[in-house]
């Protein structure tokens, strides 16, 4: 795992595994964490960005000077001290992607609070430039080609995101120049073992939705790639697919079906059949890959097919003007 900045902990042994390495950046970690009375000894809090189950987010501007941040509140009483390091140190060691929100040093933690700064994104996140209508083409274009590099970066290193969705897509100017993806805190080691998601959610692979507890699966970047599947059709459509990737929901029983089918029928399923067919390939190809590469394809095959995987979705989103073709 690669760090940012010289004041991160020291770099580890090249040959060490990433599960290993993070661990124990957590450990080196847990003594640099700088307990205050108060945010307000550091910060004077503006506002409210957003909040959660576990803590919340607020927009700050540092006494000592510099621009105005986003600082993560998770509440001490919920989250684990070993899981507020973890999502801080994976934070650190990825920040050097712009496609990645830059996590800041120095974590914090309050009588009710761990907190740590992140670089603040003006125009929020994704699904608030959703609500009414997707995005225009080229900025669609520019929003994935951003994401799949950033996903490659993370899987070059070992880790999966594991939660990409519009509301982990900070946005930072109105065009989409640059976008970056947050929110690590279901980032994990790759191979580490995944349970089910708590509730139904569309953007969750079918392999994770069909587990039932205590059954986990080794998390592999095939979780992300399908997750990025289902970013597409929503920058592009303004919804999602489908309510949730298993049947009797008709929507993903009607596009499983397509995909699956031998040959292959020449019209997609509505509202598939409103994409272009090059926009329509990309989006294909992470839907429709799960069976080809399961999260239990071993760690050497997926690593050689996630890179091209990566490579080849940046390559056809940015391949040329019109390239992607109309979308709805």
């Amino acid at each position: 795992m690669e760090h940012r900045a010289s004041e991160t902990p020291e770099d580890g042994d090249p040959e060490e595994d990433t599960a290993t390495a993070l661990q124990r950046l957590v450990e080196l970690t847990a003594s640099r964490v700088t307990p205050v009375r108060s945010l307000r000894d550091q910060y004077h809090l503006i506002r409210k960005l957003g909040s959660g189950s576990y803590g919340r987010v607020l927009l700050a501007q540092p006494h000592q000077g510099g621009p105005a941040v986003a600082l993560k509140l998770l509440r001490r009483d919920l989250v684990l001290r070993s899981t507020f390091l973890r999502e801080f140190c994976v934070g650190r060691c990825v920040s050097a992607h712009p496609g990645l929100l830059q996590t800041l040093a120095g974590p914090l933690q309050t009588p009710r609070y761990f907190a740590f700064a992140q670089e603040y994104a003006p125009c929020g996140d994704l699904s608030g430039m959703l609500q009414e209508r997707g995005l225009p083409e080229l900025l669609v274009k520019r929003v994935v080609a951003q994401l799949a590099g950033a996903l490659d970066f993370l899987h070059s290193r070992g880790l999966v995101h594991a939660d990409v969705k519009p509301d982990n897509v900070l946005v930072f100017d109105p065009v989409c120049s640059r976008v970056a993806l947050g929110d690590l805190g279901l980032t994990r080691p790759e191979g580490s073992p995944t349970p089910a998601p708590p509730v139904p959610l569309p953007t969750a692979p079918p392999e994770l939705c069909l587990l039932l507890p205590p059954d986990t699966l080794p998390l592999r970047p095939a979780v992300d790639s399908w997750g990025l599947g289902v970013l597409l059709f929503c920058a592009a459509t303004a919804c999602f697919p489908w309510d949730v990737a298993l049947a009797p929901n008709p929507e993903f029983e009607a596009f499983a079906s397509w995909v699956t089918t031998k040959p292959q029928p020449p019209r997609p399923p509505p509202p598939w059949d409103q994409f272009a067919p090059p926009a329509l390939g990309v989006t294909e190809r992470d839907l429709g890959f799960w069976g080809a590469c399961p999260m239990r394809t071993g760690r050497r095959e997926a690593q050689a097919w996630r890179s091209g995987q990566m490579r080849a979705m940046t390559a056809k989103v940015v391949g040329g003007r019109g390239q992607m073709g109309e979308l709805p």
